[in-house]
């Protein structure tokens, strides 16, 4: 979504066009050819393979060697978890965990529906004898999991 204010704003214009790629990727929910990604963007396929390649380098986006397909890399998950972090129910949600942890004495945890099932945005630790290796960003399996 742009804002008035920033609509008025002069901006950096390969930053946006660049971004109509990463948005082709992202509605997909899949893996994508380079000539699919530049359509759905509507940029001739050599333009934006230059930006794929320097999106590779930056870790946003990953390239399958076997197949040549493009998909969301690491720092693309490392960005949506901290925008993820930033939502108000999650940050509202901070204060309950915590009284729910102290009232009934064990660790809680918050998940919220992701792309690949529950994933988990915030612990409460109870600070107990047992260790759990559950940490924010954790995708728990639907069918074999409470949370799920």
């Amino acid at each position: 979504m742009v804002t008035k204010v920033a609509s008025d704003r002069q901006g950096i214009q390969s930053v946006e066009v660049g971004f109509r790629l990463l948005k082709v990727l992202a509605a997909t929910n899949r893996p994508m050819m380079l000539r699919d990604i530049a359509k759905g963007a509507g940029m001739p396929a050599a333009k934006a393979h230059r930006y794929m390649v320097s999106f590779l380098r930056i870790g946003i986006v990953e390239q399958d060697p076997s197949s040549g397909r493009y998909d969301l890399g690491a720092y693309a998950l490392e960005l949506g978890l901290s925008g993820l972090g930033r939502l108000d129910p999650v940050r509202l949600a901070g204060p309950i965990l915590e009284s729910l942890c102290e009232e009934i004495h064990e660790t809680v945890a918050l998940a919220v529906w992701g792309t690949h099932g529950a994933t988990i945005v915030r612990i409460a630790d109870a600070g107990g004898p047992i260790t759990i290796t559950l940490r924010p960003g954790t995708t728990l399996p639907l069918c074999n999991s409470a949370t799920g």
